[in-house]
């Protein structure tokens, strides 16, 4: 595996992007610099009933540049609700359960049991493609049933390697995930105080609690409190995804 990505030029590759095929460039670009060879990004929106006058919206916004076959057999059937409901992945993602990495000898790591059971199915499937390893990303936003993003990679089945690329590209994929939202006119724009946004920018750089807390002269408990506040305006949960929705929104400078 690639060294892991130490700077924000993916980031804020992908936050400036003003389509959705210039955020599937950037993450083709990042996932090759982190290792990976495939990827894909899935979200299943609900959709209004279509009215007479107006065609019928996809609930789906998907892209990738898996092998064909793969896609067709494993994505496409997201479309339908036996084909997510029956689906591993879904499962992880509806479960509320972190980012996972997994190999095609059927090994997943921070999953359910009962899930883990389920996708060794779907994982020799993917050994069979060419798909050795890889991780898989969940993304939660409001307005959604579910969105997940996948790399894999044929250099390695060893988890202990891809490990060390769960973090990174957690971030990198709520980013990604973010700006999807934004140019679909999903995201709405919260004001954050002049506080709050110092202590997104130093959570965003990887300070502590305790080190803004210094650099600000303030207590750990006013940095918490601050960041709970804008969690609360973002509508999100955990310092990660407060931070990606934040700059997404161009509410932070990276």
């Amino acid at each position: 595996m690639a060294e892991v990505i130490n700077d924000w030029q993916f980031v804020e590759a992908v936050m400036a992007a003003r389509t959705l095929e210039e955020v599937a460039q950037v993450n083709r670009r990042a996932m090759r610099a982190m290792g990976f060879n495939h990827g894909a990004y899935v979200l299943k929106r609900p959709v209004p009933a279509p009215r007479a006058d107006t065609p019928a919206q996809d609930a789906l916004v998907f892209f990738h540049d898996l092998p064909p076959a793969w896609a067709r057999t494993r994505y496409e059937s997201l479309r339908s609700s036996a084909g997510e409901q029956a689906d591993a992945r879904v499962q992880h993602v509806r479960a509320g359960m972190p980012a996972t990495a997994w190999s095609w000898l059927g090994q997943v790591s921070h999953t359910r049991a009962d899930i883990g059971q389920r996708a060794r199915g779907l994982l020799r499937s993917a050994g069979e493609h060419g798909l050795k390893a890889g991780l898989t990303v969940p993304l939660w936003t409001p307005g959604i049933d579910w969105a997940f993003m996948t790399l894999t990679t044929d250099a390695t089945a060893d988890l202990r390697e891809l490990r060390a690329t769960l973090a990174p590209m957690n971030y990198f994929a709520s980013c990604l995930h973010s700006t999807v939202r934004r140019l679909q006119g999903d995201a709405k724009v919260p004001v954050l105080s002049a506080r709050q946004r110092e202590v997104l920018h130093w959570v965003a750089v990887g300070k502590s609690t305790w080190e803004i807390s210094e650099i600000l002269h303030i207590s750990e408990r006013t940095v918490y409190f601050h960041l709970v506040g804008a969690a609360r305006k973002l509508d999100t949960q955990g310092r990660t995804a407060t931070c990606a929705r934040a700059l997404a929104l161009g509410l932070l400078t990276p």
